[in-house]
């Protein structure tokens, strides 16, 4: 279960933060005081919320250990 919470832990954080600097990244000058950062933080809190349903259905499927889909 450990290395399960582990691996669930990792995917989820690395989904929210891959997010956020591909939003950041893709702003065209990118400038903190105007940058939109509420549309920024709901997006990448929806795809760490899609990665950890993820991670919740691969436990049942397949390796138990482990939080995606495949061997």
């Amino acid at each position: 279960m450990r290395k399960y919470l582990i691996d669930l832990t990792y995917t989820v954080v690395g989904a929210f933060v891959a997010t956020l600097l591909g939003l950041v990244s893709a702003d065209e000058v990118f400038n903190v005081m105007t940058f939109a950062w509420g549309t920024a933080l709901t997006t990448s809190a929806s795809v760490a919320f899609l990665a950890l349903l993820h991670g919740v259905a691969a436990r049942f499927q397949g390796d138990p250990n482990r939080a995606r889909f495949g061997r």
